[in-house]
């Protein structure tokens, strides 16, 4: 490398690979420079018309946005989480379905929890005929004359011909029958006795310790007092196919979850509930709480826009109403944009709100560089003001003025929405449907966004632009403005008549910069963001936990409760599922798959003794079938026998009684702490191992419910990477195209990968894990991150300045008002957030406000300083907006100079 080729900000040298008339420029460049040209033409085309037009223009952005917006009507709420954040099609998925379709829904489960009080025991008989009153006030619920916690809705214990409801705790030492405790003369003789159980699913016979807590025990070791019981009542669940719920048992639990609000008991505080209504009110009660927060967050977002474009000194500067427009073009695009997705069948969910959010950034930011552009050639304005004064058509000198900032722009904001496109449809390649419908979402919202934002805006922003013209004619002429505040001396402000003065960030702000102090700070503490983004996603985990949903209240109370003095998280209940299959031939494989299966270290092998299979062997015993026919034939008169009457539901038939269409045996897995989702997506791992090795023939199934998302956290890993890979690549490509440069390419490149690992790593050093919430903005990040670094980047490319740094300073003056203002707007919208509750929104606020920072400390921080180091290659953008030959006003000078407007230019005296 040549002397010449080093740069120093001292020595100040000229333009570095500035493409000379003698220098053939490469087929790379020749490229980009088309497409460039495509796009400013393109853009001014469409801008000429829009503001020749713009009435037509508003008429029939809104009449197509509607249109797609229809897309509405096709809409679909989904709340499901297991059909949102589980990998789609996983096997996790399909043996859900498979399970549920031969098995049918599982029972709801309503327990309430006494906790005694003033240390009273609850194992006397005073006590427990208490508990009793409770039992009798859950029985007398109702909703109707057919609904109730007694034998109209309650899941009938099909293992004894009485059919009594189901129903766990320590009542059963007495059949449930009042009359029994009054008669017993030794009430924890009984407790310490072995006791039949009627009516619990969980077995034939009572168990003090599973019913009862905070446990005292005598020098022999006999239980004699307790502080705390479970009751668990079982009501039969017909749940509907689209909610996943039955509405019937939420209107009976809403009413079991008034009980804790009935106080005035002797030995136990306010009963405890626990059913599956106050975990969806606990949740959805705080998701709608944070979405007020959202929604108020909104409305800050117009103000910011309206503050960001106003200025109370310079009328011209002066664009509030137009930001507030903005947002409302953003959110009509929103409407198209997912209105569009609807009717290609995307799923919608809750999390799309938060899409709007990054759409609004985006959107604004476009605004932000449009309004920028033509802010540029403030200048000139007091001469189209002029010319307007002596004649000359408003609505073409405002047409103009326009086109020319649209030429200007359209490439800029090309380059990003394009990218941000890119980035959105890559990550949509993922098998999480919550991720796949967001980056669908936002990708078809930042495309009409981007439609809308040159069309719809640009005829609003016309109107706007003929207002002030003629404001600024008038003041000429010596009309006295109607608001003496905000527009009076507006064209004498030798400010806004002289070429545009350097703002913040071209003055003082560049200055610091790009010093040598200030570059050699930006690199230093650029790597060791990098650093530490690096070491943080080299510790990442994943992990994924029902608790982290549920927020402070009642609810949470009760599930802590139970979770501290009822929950053995030593043991995990799974199901192993087989499926058709002739069992008299695959008895062999069968009694395989028992025995290998009790042999692994995970499986309490007891918890497998009580199965149909082995029940069935002992029964057949003195008989034993001959054939598969007899076989079929002995199974069912097992199932009907007295030994055999418990294992109903754990083998199906097909309609004709033909065939075993599925069979369920129960088995508990147990840990050494708590039983993690990492842990179990393990084990689950294992057990399908095991299962291919061992159970050919069976159709064999280990399923839980916590699998489905166990699968999720066995794949986010390599979903999440895989995707930000895609991204990264797509946008890569994109920017190398419209660049034209491969320097420049590879810094925008950089700055998003930056971002992206950075974020990445945020997830250890927030104390969070990688999860399918997590994960949504890794994915994201890749898009969020390209707008300023490119913006930032295409304006320093377009810059003919002699010397690298002063490129760098021009290209700061120019877009770095725009890009900031863009970035924070949506940073003072979510700030909202952070007094959000729920995990969901709480995770949001986390990530995107770490993406938004760092897209804009890379954005305006760190690409002014490599650019200024590395030079990319500058590039002479042609004009595409030419004065007219003809003059609009009359009474033109020949030679007189013109202006946009293409009248005569005002003499000092007429501005002043």
């Amino acid at each position: 490398m040549s002397s010449e080729d080093v740069l120093s900000v001292d020595d100040e040298p000229t333009l570095k690979g500035a493409t000379t008339a003698d220098e053939k420029p490469s087929c790379l460049r020749r490229a980009a420079d088309g497409v460039e040209r495509g796009i400013s033409e393109g853009t001014a085309r469409v801008a000429r018309f829009v503001t020749k037009r713009p009435w037509t223009t508003i008429v029939l952005a809104v009449i197509c946005s509607l249109c797609l917006a229809t897309g509405f009507l096709r809409l679909e709420n989904e709340d499901q989480p297991e059909e949102l954040y589980v990998p789609s099609g996983s096997r996790a998925q399909r043996d859900k379905h498979w399970v549920d379709n031969r098995f049918g829904d599982t029972d709801d489960v309503s327990t309430l929890l006494l906790d005694r009080k003033a240390g009273a025991n609850l194992l006397t008989k005073e006590s427990l005929l208490e508990v009793f009153d409770v039992y009798d006030k859950v029985m007398s619920i109702s909703n109707g004359a057919k609904r109730g916690y007694d034998e109209r809705s309650c899941a009938k214990a099909y293992w004894d011909l009485a059919e009594p409801c189901q129903k766990s705790g320590v009542l059963a030492f007495w059949n449930w029958d009042r009359a029994a405790l009054e008669a017993d003369d030794d009430v924890l003789a009984t407790l310490n006795a072995p006791a039949r159980d009627c009516c619990s699913p969980r077995g034939r016979e009572t168990n003090l310790e599973d019913v009862a807590s905070k446990l005292t025990r005598d020098e022999s070791g006999r239980i004699v007092a307790a502080g705390a019981l479970s009751l668990d009542f079982y009501l039969r669940a017909r749940n509907h196919d689209k909610t996943g719920s039955d509405p019937h048992n939420r209107r009976l639990e809403k009413k079991f979850d008034r009980l804790r609000r009935q106080g005035g008991w002797v030995y136990f505080r306010k009963p405890i509930p626990l059913t599956r209504e106050g975990q969806i009110q606990n949740v959805s009660g705080a998701f709608d709480r944070d979405q007020l927060l959202v929604n108020f967050a909104f409305v800050i977002i117009f103000l910011y826009a309206f503050w960001a474009l106003h200025d109370r000194k310079d009328p011209y500067l002066s664009r509030g109403w137009l930001g507030v427009a903005a947002a409302l073009v953003v959110l009509l695009a929103v409407g198209a944009g997912f209105g569009l997705a609807l009717w290609f069948g995307t799923v919608f969910s809750a999390t799309a709100s938060i899409a709007i959010f990054l759409v609004l950034g985006i959107g604004l930011d476009d605004a932000f560089v449009i309004c920028g552009a033509e802010s540029n050639h403030r200048g000139d304005f007091a001469r189209d003001a002029a010319a307007v004064a002596a004649g000359a058509d408003v609505a073409e000198v405002a047409s103009a003025r326009i086109v020319r900032a649209m030429a200007s722009a359209g490439p800029s904001i090309f380059v990003t929405s394009i990218t941000d496109f890119c980035a959105f449809i890559a990550g949509s390649f993922t098998t999480i449907p919550a991720i796949e419908a967001f980056c669908v979402f936002c990708a078809t919202a930042v495309l009409t966004d981007y439609l809308l934002q040159t069309t719809l805006f640009v005829a609003i922003m016309t109107f706007d632009m003929r207002r002030k013209l003629r404001r600024g004619a008038n003041e000429l002429g010596g009309v006295e403005p109607r608001c003496y505040t905000c527009s009076k001396d507006a064209l004498g402000d030798p400010e806004v008549v002289t070429d545009r003065p350097s703002n913040f960030f071209g003055g003082r702000y560049a200055r610091v910069l790009l010093s040598v102090p200030g570059m050699a700070f930006v690199l230093m503490s650029t790597a060791g963001l990098a650093v530490m983004g690096a070491v943080g996603a080299s510790r990442v985990t994943a992990e994924f936990d029902y608790e982290w949903f549920l927020v402070p209240g009642w609810y949470l109370d009760a599930y802590n409760f139970q979770e501290r003095h009822f929950r053995n998280s030593l043991f995990y209940p799974i199901g192993v599922y087989t499926g058709k299959a002739d069992y008299f031939e695959a008895t062999p494989k069968m009694q395989e798959l028992l025995d290998d299966y009790r042999k692994q270290g995970y499986v309490v092998d007891s918890s497998l003794d009580d199965n149909w299979f082995d029940a069935h062997a002992v029964w057949a015993a003195p008989d034993p079938p001959t054939d598969s026919d007899a076989y079929l034939v002995s199974v069912a008169a097992f199932l009907d026998s007295p030994e055999g009457i418990g294992y109903q539901e754990k083998v199906v038939f097909n309609n004709d009684a033909t065939a075993i269409k599925a069979t369920k045996i129960n088995a508990l897995w147990k840990f050494n702490g708590k039983a993690t989702s990492v842990k179990i997506m393990r084990r689950m791992i294992r057990s399908r191992k095991l299962g291919r090795r061992v159970g050919g023939g069976l159709n064999w199934r280990f399923y839980d419910r916590v699998f489905v998302f166990a699968e999720g956290i066995k794949v986010v890993l390599r979903e999440s990477v895989f995707s930000m890979s895609l991204a990264c690549v797509t946008v890569g490509f994109v920017l190398l195209l419209l660049l034209g440069d491969i320097i420049a390419s590879l810094l925008v490149g950089t700055m998003v990968v930056c971002v992206c690992l950075i974020t990445y790593g945020s997830i250890y050093w927030y104390h969070d894990y990688l999860n399918n919430v997590s994960g949504f903005f890794v994915i994201i990040a890749v898009g969020l991150a390209s707008d300023a670094s490119a913006h930032y980047c295409h304006a320093f490319l377009e810059s003919s300045k002699p010397t690298s740094r002063e490129r760098a300073v021009e290209a700061l003056d120019l877009l770095g008002p725009s890009i900031f203002l863009g970035g924070t707007s949506t940073l003072f919208g979510i700030g909202l957030t952070g007094l959000s509750i729920t995990y969901v929104f709480q995770t949001f606020f986390k990530y995107l406000v770490t993406i938004l920072v760092l897209s804009l400390w890379f954005g305006l921080v760190v690409m002014p300083v490599a650019c200024a180091l590395l030079a990319p290659r500058a590039r002479h953008k042609p004009s595409v907006v030419k004065a007219p030959e003809e003059p609009i006003a009359a009474g033109l000078k020949e030679g007189e100079p013109v202006s946009v407007a293409g009248g005569p230019v005002a003499s000092d005296a007429s501005s002043h």
